[in-house]
């Protein structure tokens, strides 16, 4: 098959005009204009998509799959108000339940062009889920509040993979996440982050989120002091900032750091300088009255970052082009190269991802997005302008369609009727139903 528009987008070398690419299986077979790539391969069917451009699928770096059927339930609050209520919520849910929303949210992701996420879940429901609709990515199970002694107990409980080959190969990777410093103890920090590496594991740190946050790592009090006394066993104040203290305790080179809004002195280099990414989510920030990440020093520096979503319970929704135009926001220096580079390879290479994904290039994962755009001669800029999920026409991931003329290949109807039941028993919790919108 060749699939063709006015522009394709590698991301790894410059825009081509009337592009194409040629796909085989599950594979990228060449990249070029269509007139090459037709003489190659005269026998392929053309797809052809006038007035758009072909990217590689979007790498939406932080959701949290199995918690959007919650979107709308808890309206936007401060931070440390709303994980209180949706903590409560998800510890109503089972796996069914789970399954349904990470269905949901694979959905919506595909219908935004995101082909690959770094999804933090609950044990293997999310990357079941999202397997089956097409997603690939890496799947941070979420461990905290136990001690580091009973991580591999904890962990058989969450049926994470005894195969070391489970977290470094394939579309569907598998990695860490003690969620935070103020949820996990120093002793249970060092356990995760040791058996990341053992296994060649990504290992992810939500760090520096909130002015609470920061509060308690610098004065051990606040509206978080109780949720870190009562599951961050072994934690004390440790008067620095929660990038310095994840530094110091040395689990921070390597992790894929989210949010980082409120960074102290010298935190950002540390960021650029160790971490192996850091993960932006302005508009989720933004919902939970959070503030804004540095995202101009970190650019200046030279830390490698990329975008998500996180959950649709956190969001305005999971569309990644509105994430990326919050980002140009914070930061006017970044061009539109480099915002599309954060959404695709970069975000990649954040999550130990780029040997498959990001890019279209020969070899690579059949991944791409097709987004109407019009008539442009500057297509990147043109895509972070007018780019949404209401105008992604098509979506591709390992070799085969998602999405079609903008539509869902798969019959929707059971997939939201599912995440329906699941908002509802959840609204249930919270003591009745809360509008969507």
């Amino acid at each position: 098959m060749i699939v063709t528009a006015d522009w394709v987008a590698p991301v790894s070398r410059p825009p081509i005009r009337n592009g194409a690419v040629a796909v085989r299986g599950r594979t990228i077979l060449e990249v070029g204009t269509l007139a090459k790539v037709s003489s190659r391969y005269p026998e392929a069917v053309v797809c052809d998509h006038q007035g758009c451009v072909i990217t590689p699928g979007l790498v939406n770096a932080h959701t949290h799959l199995s918690l959007n059927a919650l979107a709308g339930l808890v309206p936007s609050m401060p931070f440390p108000a709303w994980l209180a209520r949706i903590a409560e919520v998800s510890r109503a849910l089972d796996e069914e339940d789970h399954i349904a929303s990470a269905t949901l949210g694979a959905l919506q992701c595909l219908q935004s062009g995101a082909t690959v996420v770094g999804d933090v879940c609950y044990g293997p429901e999310a990357l079941s889920a999202a397997g089956d609709m097409g997603l690939g990515g890496t799947f941070f199970w979420e461990i905290l509040g136990v001690d580091g002694d009973d991580l591999a107990s904890a962990l058989e409980h969450r049926e994470f993979p005894d195969d070391p080959a489970a977290c470094a190969g394939g579309r569907l990777r598998c990695g860490i996440s003690p969620h935070t410093p103020y949820t996990s103890g120093p002793d249970l920090l060092h356990a995760t982050y040791q058996l990341a590496r053992k296994r060649n594991a990504g290992y992810m740190l939500h760090l520096a989120e909130s002015a609470e946050e920061s509060r308690l790592f610098a004065r051990g009090d606040g509206p978080l002091a109780a949720l870190a006394e009562r599951l961050a066993h072994g934690f004390t104040t440790p008067r620095s900032g929660a990038v310095e203290y994840a530094h110091r305790l040395g689990v921070l080179n390597g992790a894929v750091a989210v949010h980082c809004v409120h960074l102290g002195t010298g935190e950002a280099q540390l960021l650029a300088e160790h971490a192996r990414g850091v993960v932006l989510c302005p508009r989720s920030n933004r919902y939970l009255h959070n503030g804004t990440a540095p995202v101009a020093d970190l650019h200046a520096l030279g830390a490698d970052m990329a975008i998500g979503t996180d959950s649709a319970a956190s969001n305005e929704g999971v569309d990644l082009f509105a994430e990326a135009r919050a980002v140009n926001a914070l930061d006017h220096g970044l061009s539109a190269s480099r915002l599309l580079r954060m959404l695709t390879l970069e975000g990649a290479r954040v999550l130990g991802l780029d040997d498959l994904f990001g890019s279209l290039e020969p070899g690579k994962q059949a991944d791409l997005a097709i987004v109407r755009i019009g008539p442009t001669d500057h297509p990147a800029e043109r895509l972070i302008e007018v780019g949404a999920s209401a105008v992604v026409r098509g979506v591709m991931s390992a070799g085969a369609w998602r999405i079609l003329d903008g539509r869902p290949v798969v019959a929707p109807d059971t997939i939201l009727a599912a995440a329906e039941r699941v908002r509802q028993k959840a609204a249930h919790v919270l003591g009745g139903v809360t509008d969507a919108n």
